[in-house]
């Protein structure tokens, strides 16, 4: 397996996992709390820091984070740009 396709395995198990967490946070249920917290040990790092510099909406007196979102572009466009580079 080349490195590359290593890496893009990687960014797609983080992507996968950032949805899982963001589901998790949906449902109601010890197991999706123990799940989402195991889950936060990798993504709450990244996360906070763009919580802070990104002002939540309201919509309907409830606030959307929309961190989740533009991490998930964010991982997006860095597999296409390590692609363009070294695919």
């Amino acid at each position: 397996m080349s490195l590359l396709r290593f890496l893009d395995s990687v960014l797609g198990l983080y992507e996968f996992g950032l949805i899982v967490y963001v589901l998790c946070s949906w449902i109601l249920h010890p197991a999706a709390y123990a799940l989402r917290r195991w889950l936060a040990c990798a993504y709450e790092p990244v996360l906070a820091p763009m919580r802070r510099w990104i002002r939540a909406p309201v919509f309907g007196g409830t606030a959307i984070d929309l961190s989740p979102i533009i991490l998930w572009i964010g991982l997006g466009l860095l597999r296409c740009l390590v692609f363009a580079i070294f695919g």
